[in-house]
């Protein structure tokens, strides 16, 4: 185990790209779990750039896909036997309603189901670490509202409750890794590290529609830089962010909803039920 190894969701853009860029010098293999190769590829090169030394490996993984996700995991689990730092930071925003390809709605299966699934399948490398770290990208607008029955086909699609409540599951994940593999050196942290402003989902509406969503969203908008640093600092600092909720670096109490356990129990027990597992 004398290689340090990353691996990284929805690394190509936003905060997953500043955050890798600056983690390059940091670890001495980087996974790169892409939907889109291309601008993988292109990564890897500026990867390079920032440290010569660094292997970069493209892992092809749309985590809207449950079969893609697999195929990532069986990838992964193939050519290594251990992962130090996993980084579920992908996700998305959709102003309208639309389906995976497995029938969720969209938000949730990209933001929270194919991250749990990622983490099931590799929680066993990561364990086999020294470092033994996940870090959960969630988001502040859990606040917007609690769960709510149906999980993951909702009769009613809002955009700004539907991504809530994809962050929200996001929030229950971090929590419950916590509290079943803290004891066995597990070092798990939920960041909120703002949002990075763009026009994902506003091509699907009318212009009134999406900068009344995105208007909303506005107060968690940040900058790449100041959204990457929030990752980077729970990366590099485990020992002060295991087991909590990051609020952009300050650690930080979650609302009431987002700490409800009989919620998360019946959550994550649907979640498992869903996809077919015993167990996280």
């Amino acid at each position: 185990m004398s290689e340090s190894i990353l691996a990284i969701t929805g690394p190509t853009s936003g905060i997953g790209r500043g955050t890798v860029k600056v983690l390059a010098s940091k670890f001495d293999r980087i996974l790169l779990l892409c939907r889109n190769l291309e601008k993988g590829e292109r990564l890897k090169k500026e990867l390079n750039e920032v440290n010569a030394s660094v292997y970069v490996e493209l892992i092809e993984c749309d985590l809207s896909d449950l079969a893609s996700v697999k195929g990532a995991a069986a990838t992964i689990r193939d050519r290594y036997t251990y992962i130090d730092c996993l980084i579920n930071n992908a996700g998305m925003v959709s102003t309208s309603r639309k389906k995976s390809v497995d029938g969720y709605e969209l938000m949730m299966a990209t933001n929270y189901l194919g991250p749990f699934l990622l983490t099931h399948e590799l929680l066993p490398l990561v364990e086999n670490s020294l470092r033994k770290q996940i870090v959960i990208v969630s988001s502040g607008a859990y606040k917007f509202v609690p769960m709510k029955e149906p999980f993951f086909n909702p009769k009613h699609f809002d955009p700004i409750t539907g991504y809530g409540r994809s962050k929200l599951g996001t929030l229950y994940l971090a929590q419950e890794l916590h509290e079943m593999y803290a004891k066995k050196g597990l070092k798990v942290t939920a960041v909120h590290p703002g949002m990075v402003s763009t026009n994902i989902g506003k091509n699907n509406v009318g212009q009134r529609v999406g900068d009344l969503v995105f208007g909303l969203l506005a107060p968690f908008f940040v900058t790449i830089e100041q959204g990457s640093q929030s990752v980077i600092s729970a990366v590099e600092h485990p020992e002060i962010y295991a087991g909590v909720y990051s609020d952009e670096g300050t650690v930080t109490a979650v609302k009431k909803h987002g700490s409800d356990f009989l919620m998360r129990r019946k959550f994550i027990d649907a979640t498992l039920k869903e996809l077919s597992l015993t167990a996280l």
